[in-house]
């Protein structure tokens, strides 16, 4: 089974769409979220509705911290803009949205087909609820220490980024490519993935990655999508200009 990983979407429509239809045009099966559907962008409530029709037919996914601070405002540890951002889409989503993302769980496991364990988490495995960046290999190897999963999927960081480790070695940092990656099964890995919708690694272009469950083989992607009506609507809903603004920059 080929999943497709989606993380940071942050309500912008224009990315996802281009995402999900690439991601179904290369033989995706399901769909897993990673967390922060919401924040920053103007369409949080597609975004739920897209994500909860997924749901429905077996997809799923994990709570994020932008996702936690609609629900719960007072666990919102963010600048003013971004604070402005969640009260935007806490006034655009339904109840019944609000209550799909409050169900969402910290973290979730999936087996392969060898029965290796696959963990999926918003931001690391050792404290899902703190919300820490994993932004080097001395971050893996804690998030790695804090699990027995063989391999590890995260968001968060909005970068795409490849770690792996034989036994209790450190973990050691990968760049990833284009180029399918088979994840060894001699090694425990930990991939970060790169942002749906708030790409901040240089390259503007939307981001996610496909996982061959059967083959263990990860491959990341990236997908051009309507920069321009993504931030116009940005700049129309009254949010801040430089969530506009950092769009076409990918930063």
């Amino acid at each position: 089974m080929r999943l497709a990983l989606l993380t940071d979407i942050h309500g912008n429509r224009e990315a996802f769409d281009a995402c999900h239809a690439e991601a179904r045009r290369l033989g995706a099966e399901n769909f897993v979220y990673l967390g922060d559907l919401v924040g920053y962008g103007a369409d949080p409530a597609y975004v739920v509705d897209r994500v909860a029709e997924d749901f429905a037919t077996g997809g799923f996914g994990v709570m994020g911290n932008h996702d936690l601070g609609v629900v719960a405002p007072d666990a919102r540890r963010l600048y003013d803009e971004a604070r402005r951002a969640l009260d935007y889409a806490g006034e655009q989503l339904d109840p019944a949205q609000k209550k799909f993302l409050a169900a969402l769980p910290l973290t979730a496991t999936r087996a392969d087909a060898s029965g290796r364990e696959i963990l999926f988490v918003h931001a690391e495995a050792s404290a899902p609820g703190r919300f820490l960046y994993v932004q080097t290999a001395e971050d893996a190897t804690r998030s790695m220490d804090a699990t027995a999963a063989s391999v590890t999927f995260c968001g968060h960081l909005h970068r795409p980024r490849l770690y792996h480790r034989s036994g209790a070695a450190p973990a050691i940092a990968f760049m990833p490519t284009a180029t399918p990656t088979p994840l060894a099964r001699s090694r425990r890995w930990l991939a970060t993935l790169g942002s749906v919708g708030q790409p901040r690694d240089g390259d503007p272009r939307a981001a996610f990655a496909l996982y061959d469950l059967d083959r263990a083989v990860l491959t990341f992607h990236r997908v051009d999508y309507d920069v321009e009506a993504a931030a116009r609507k940005i700049v129309q809903a009254g949010l801040s200009e430089f969530f506009a603004e950092r769009l076409f920059a990918g930063r």
